[in-house]
Formats: structure tokens, sequence, C-alpha cells
């Protein structure tokens, strides 16, 4: 096939055989076994020339398909033996980042030094393509997309307060309770609205009246830290928290899972090295530190 495609573009079995390293007569009889094997004639010739038949022009579009596709295929595999380097810029949520992503990096850093980690916090859902991300980082349910994704785990929050707070005010037992306790919110920068809680099985609930707005994740933690009321909470900022006894979590039966946390690049980006190192280790090193 390979003879046969470079005949039909060069004219001559003998300049095919001069870009292929063969004789003509190598390339005319490799060109005549497919034609046997086929039981078609692919090539008229002449003293001085060639010309393609219709079923040769049939088969020489098949043929430079394939042919293109052992390239890229050649090309893929040379790609997965390089080292990864260059600059990599990634996306990731705030708290996210600061709480999760950043420590990780120490250790990418180590394993891949060639690798310049351009890492952008920021709560807007950026435009990959139009933003030049190599990789973001997205919590909860996907768009369609042409993206390529690749799921990490849940979304999970965690509805908590510090032990103080709870004996001063007591422990909700249902999502209805919290009417009578003071609730802190987070406020989305996006929209300036505050987030709305989720439970199980708590479609009637009425709207819950938040004691306290932030638009700082964090801050969140810190207030029911302070004792000021109860949060829910992505898990894993109060994750430590909650192992070290400073806060508490409640209403757990009731917990309610908000999509996924998930890594999500262009499809051109796939194949370079840099990124699919930093696909692979987050998603094994995030996963660990979320669940």
């Amino acid at each position: 096939m390979v003879a046969f495609s470079v005949a039909v573009e060069t004219g001559s079995f003998a300049a095919a055989g001069r870009k292929l390293g063969l004789s003509s007569s190598a390339v005319g009889k490799s060109v005549e076994r497919l034609e046997a094997r086929l039981g078609l004639r692919l090539l008229n010739r002449t003293t001085r020339s060639l010309a393609v038949t219709g079923e040769g022009d049939v088969l020489n579009r098949y043929v430079a398909r394939i042919l293109k596709d052992l390239q890229d295929a050649e090309q893929e595999l040379h790609l997965l033996q390089a080292a990864p380097r260059g600059r990599l810029k990634v996306s990731v949520p705030t708290v996210l980042g600061r709480k999760v992503i950043m420590p990780a990096l120490r250790r990418f850093q180590a394993k891949f030094p060639d690798v310049t980690t351009d890492v952008f916090l920021d709560d807007v859902k950026v435009d990959i393509i139009e933003g030049g991300y190599d990789v973001v980082l997205r919590l909860g349910e996907l768009d369609e997309s042409t993206l390529r994704a690749r799921r990490i785990g849940p979304h999970t929050f965690t509805t908590c307060a510090s032990p103080c707070y709870l004996t001063q005010s007591g422990v909700p037992q249902d999502p209805a309770d919290l009417q009578k306790h003071d609730c802190i919110f987070y406020r989305f920068p996006t929209t300036g609205r505050p987030e709305i809680w989720a439970f199980k099985s708590s479609s009637q609930l009425k709207p819950i009246k938040p004691a306290i707005i932030l638009n700082d994740g964090e801050a969140l933690a810190s207030a029911a830290l302070g004792g000021l009321g109860i949060i829910q909470v992505p898990s894993y900022l109060v994750k430590d928290d909650i192992a070290a006894g400073r806060l508490q979590p409640v209403l757990e039966d009731y917990t309610e899972e908000r999509g996924s946390v998930s890594l999500v690049w262009p499809p051109m980006s796939a194949r370079a090295p840099k990124v699919r190192a930093f696909i692979d280790f987050m998603a094994e090193r995030v996963f660990n530190e979320l669940y």
C-alpha cells in the first residue's frame, strides 16, 4: 500500500523507488501484488508515466487516511516517551486550590522539575479555549461540550458547627431544625446570590434564613470555628478541623452530593506530556486528599 500510494504521489515507479529507497522494479512488483490480491487494475502503465484508474483512485483515498493514522500513532508514541516540560496553565477554584492543589504541587514539581505550573485561583468559570488553559478543575455538574474530562469523585458537602455552638444551641436532628439556628451562608461571586443548602428528602424544606453571609469559603470555616453558627461547605474545607474535633458534623444522614470534582482539558492538549502528567498526578493526589 505504501508503494502504491507513493507511486500515485510521484507519478512513476522510479520516482517512488528513489523516495522509498527501493528499486523501481521492487515498487512495481509491490503494486502488482496488491492488484493481484484485489483482483483489480489500480494503475495504467506506459513507458513514461502512470495513470490512476477509477478503482485505484478510490483505494488511494483510503490508503492516504490509513497512512496518516499510522503517522499520527507514531508521533503519539514518541510523545509518550518525551519528558514533561514547558509552561502548564491551570485554573482551579480558590478554596480547593489553596487547601488541596497547592500542597500537592510540591510533589508534582519535585517529580517534574521541567514543568512550570502557572496556576490561576478563581471561582469564576473560565473559558478554557479562549483563556488558553491546558487543564481546569471543575466542581458540580459538567456541561455538554467537546472538552475532555476525567471525574475524580463526588463533590460532597458537610454541614457542621463548633462543639461550643452546638452545646449552647443544641444539635439539629433534621433539616427543618435549622430554622431555629444561626446559619452562615456563602455568596456566589458570579451571581451575588447566597448558596442554597441541599439535603436529601428535603424538597418541602422552607428557605433557611441566613444569620451571616460571606463571600469567601475559608471565612465560613473561620466563622464556624469561632462559634458563630452552622455552615454547609465542601467536605475538603473542614476535613482536618473535623478530624481534630474543632468542628462537629451534623445532619450526616441528610448529606447530598452536588455533582462531581472533575479535571477538564481541550482535546488538542491531551497528547502533551506535561498535561497528561498533571492529569494523572492530580487525579490520584486530589482523590486521596478529598476522600
